[in-house]
């Protein structure tokens, strides 16, 4: 199925709420586990000196599952769009424990003009996360350019995405059980994501065109990528 970009920012009112609203914990707490395994893995432990940046953090789920598991780490939500930045700041003043997300806070900046110096004072950002944004940049090249300039030698990269379907068929289908749980504005713009999301093969090849040859790529199921390692 060719691939067909969708508008990079989420802008619109109903679109934010409505994908604010729904339910995706089951995806966002195995990403969690993920990075964790990853992390204990490579005896890497966070503490009070670590930086955690979230790449198009949307509401701010993953931002504030990234702070409630790294409390004492600074964790910093990034997203282009104002209306997103409102809803994660909303949800963020609702938390009962205000005490896990006093090192949590959100900036409003697009990613393709990111710079660390926009971003801390801290030198160095220590892990970097994303969970599906990769599809709503027109070109995959803005994402990798932006992670090779927030990366150092030690950060650590973890990126999760929609995987485009193989055909229309495959697509339709995934949508249809979409339906089932989500409501229609959120199910058209999860059908738009599908069409709009990068194969294998493409993050493959793109991943070796731009020499990050310590970034590995695999496939969660049939519906996500998840590029992960040191740039």
């Amino acid at each position: 199925m060719e691939r067909i970009p969708e508008p990079e920012l989420m802008k619109q009112k109903e679109q934010v709420t409505s994908y604010a609203e729904a339910d995706f914990s089951e995806g966002e707490n195995n990403l969690i586990k993920q990075i964790k395994f990853y992390l204990k893995k490579n005896d890497i432990f966070l503490n009070e000196n670590d930086l955690i940046v979230d790449l198009g953090c949307g509401p701010g789920n993953i931002s504030e599952k990234l702070s409630l598991t790294w409390p004492e780490s600074e964790v910093i939500g990034i997203d282009g769009s104002e209306e997103m930045i409102l809803k994660a700041e909303s949800s963020k003043n609702k938390f009962l424990n205000q005490d896990k997300m006093k090192k949590l806070r959100y900036l409003c900046l697009d990613i393709k003009n990111l710079e660390p110096n926009l971003i801390s004072s801290k030198e160095k950002i220590t892990l970097l996360v994303s969970n599906s944004l990769i599809h709503h940049l027109r070109y995959l090249d803005d994402f990798l350019n932006c992670i090779r300039r927030l990366s150092n030698e030690k950060t650590v990269n973890f990126h999760k995405d929609l995987k485009r379907p193989n055909d229309e068929k495959s697509a339709l289908e995934l949508k249809s059980k979409c339906s089932s749980k989500y409501d229609e504005t959120l199910t058209n713009d999860y059908f738009a994501s599908l069409k709009a999301s990068y194969t294998m093969k493409e993050m493959q090849k793109s991943l070796f065109d731009n020499k990050f040859h310590n970034l590995d790529v695999f496939e969660e199921g049939n519906q996500y990528l998840i590029i992960y390692g040191k740039v």
